[in-house]
């Protein structure tokens, strides 16, 4: 089974404003030449893309866009029921995340319960870029509420766009959930790149923490060795690969690679001689397939 921890698609005629000009900006930064790739995520196209790829299941992640980047057209309770939608269409393909931003107090708390309860959403998505800090303990009643629903989250690392705030976003924000909330999945998006050595060292200390290497395309493209040692780093530190997620971040980098290229970077990896030298360890098949899917099916406990 090939899972896909990290994907969103968006409404028709979203995104205006503020918000567009975000994705615009996203899109210029990253050196991208289709926006259509990027603008145009419909569930249908997300669907014929796993299926030309081999993916089963896809997290299907939304996000809390609406108090940094707001719409006039848009809520972020839509982009929630257009996730809940999907997995209404596809019950056997989409595993439904809510977009959650905890600054909404009550309010975060209410829709988290919702999204679970009435959308049939399995985790939240919190999207710190828009300028929150996630460990705040100002936010633990929201955390709480989780725990008791019983779900995962996942929390955007690393790189944003360049309208974003990256100083909320280091890996090392989610170790003190982590701790405090051990009965909860946590999930490092993008691997805290460029702090990969924070994120391996979160998810090698606590035992509920994995990281997605989604939005690593374009790291790939330039130096494909880069996500070969960040894998065997962690191979290295946590005794397997067991806590590297597969991920896409569809749509994001769809000029890139399509979906089944991205799944044949994984399986193509080679072992390069400059981390044979390093004594680095090498990546095996297996490991190649546990990556794609057999970690997110133990760790999330997906059917």
């Amino acid at each position: 089974m090939i899972v896909d921890a990290h994907c969103h698609i968006w409404p028709e005629g979203m995104p205006e404003g503020s918000l567009l000009k975000l994705m615009d900006n996203t899109a210029e930064f990253a050196g991208f030449k289709n926006k259509e790739n990027f603008f145009k995520a419909s569930i249908e196209r997300l669907i014929a893309e796993k299926d030309a790829a081999g993916i089963d299941k896809t997290l299907l992640v939304s996000v809390d866009f609406e108090l940094a980047w707001p719409s006039a057209t848009h809520s972020a309770r839509d982009l929630n029921d257009l996730i809940g939608d999907a997995y209404k269409q596809y019950p056997d393909r989409i595993i439904p995340y809510a977009g959650i931003d905890p600054r909404r107090g009550v309010g975060a708390i209410a829709e988290l319960k919702r999204c679970v309860e009435e959308l049939g959403c399995r985790g939240m998505k919190l999207w710190p870029l828009s300028g929150f800090t996630p460990d705040d303990i100002e936010y633990y009643p929201l955390y709480e509420e989780a725990a008791r629903l019983g779900i995962n989250i996942i929390v955007h690392t690393g790189m944003g766009p360049p309208d974003s705030y990256l100083r909320y976003c280091r890996p090392v924000y989610v170790d003190k959930l982590a701790v405090d909330f051990r009965e909860i999945v946590f999930i490092m998006a993008h691997f805290g790149a460029p702090w990969a050595d924070e994120a391996l060292a979160v998810a090698g200390k606590n035992r509920n923490v994995y990281s997605d290497i989604s939005a690593w395309q374009h790291t790939h493209a330039v130096f494909p060795m880069g996500l070969y040692q960040t894998i065997s780093m962690a191979k290295l530190m946590h005794g397997s690969v067991q806590k590297v997620l597969f991920g896409t971040d569809f749509p994001c980098f769809a000029e890139l690679y399509s979906q089944k290229a991205w799944v044949q970077c994984i399986r193509d990896l080679e072992y390069p001689a400059p981390l044979q030298i390093m004594g680095l360890p090498e990546i095996t098949d297996q490991d190649k397939e546990m990556i794609l899917g057999g970690n997110a099916a133990a760790a999330l406990q997906l059917d």
